[in-house]
Parts: structure tokens; C-alpha cells; sequence
């Protein structure tokens, strides 16, 4: 994340800066480190924004104060890493740093996926967002 923020930064037209929004989905293990980076280093990712791609499966755990499954499959390796969290103290955390620098993002990769104007296009993937 770092590398893509400096390379980010380093790239401008007349006084601007590149653009750069970094994403996650709310089911990775490493979710909670990446809603932390900011905090923990403030010259880290200083020239990107990061977001949280969040699912309704993941917001109905929140309100129901149930478990939430964090997984990722290495396909290099077919190694799968899983953990899990309460959703409401990961939602909980998503919302506090929100407040305290205005990041993460939140991303409704259910909404954006049913409502974008592609979105009676089976062939067509959302890809992301403009920061």
C-alpha cells in the first residue's frame, strides 16, 4: 500500500497530485490492520485513501451482534486463511477511525453492485471508484 501511495504521490500535473484509492473487502483477515494503517504510521499512505468494501451479509451480522468469518484462499498455494470476529466490534472499529481521520471509506458493494448504471449487464464487473 505504501509503495502505490509514494508512486502516487510522486505523479502530478500542474500542482496536482495522482489519485489513488486503495479497497478492501470487509472479509479479509488483514482488515483490521488495514483499517489501523494510518494510525499506527502517519506518513504512511499518505497520498491514497483507503475504503472498506462493505456486504449486506456483513451489515445483518452487525445488526444481529453475531459472528463474521474473515477469509482469503492463496491460490498460489490453495492455503486458506480464516479467523473469526465479532461484527459489531469490527464495525464498531470501522466507525471510530471514520470519525477520528475520516477513514476508512465505506463502500455498499451490494448496493453499488444491484444499482450502478451497468448493472442489468451480466458481462460488465464494477471495478471501483473514482477518489
Amino acid at each position: 500500500m505504501d509503495l502505490y501511495s509514494m508512486v502516487t504521490g510522486l505523479i502530478g500535473q500542474k500542482g496536482r497530485r495522482g489519485a489513488l484509492m486503495i479497497n478492501i473487502d470487509v472479509n479479509h483477515p488483514d482488515i483490521e490492520h488495514f483499517i489501523d494503517i494510518k494510525n499506527s504510521d502517519s506518513e504512511k499512505v499518505r497520498f491514497a485513501n483507503i475504503s472498506i468494501n462493505i456486504t449486506d451479509d456483513f451489515m445483518r451480522q452487525v445488526v444481529t451482534d453475531g459472528d463474521y468469518e474473515l477469509n482469503f484462499k492463496v491460490e498460489a498455494t490453495g492455503e486458506v486463511i480464516s479467523k473469526v470476529v465479532k461484527a459489531r466490534e469490527l464495525f464498531r472499529k470501522i466507525a471510530e477511525n471514520n470519525h477520528k481521520m475520516a477513514e476508512p471509506g465505506a463502500l455498499f458493494k451490494d448496493k453499488i453492485d444491484n444499482w450502478h448504471l451497468m448493472s442489468h449487464d451480466p458481462t460488465f464487473e464494477y471495478a471501483g471508484v473514482n477518489p
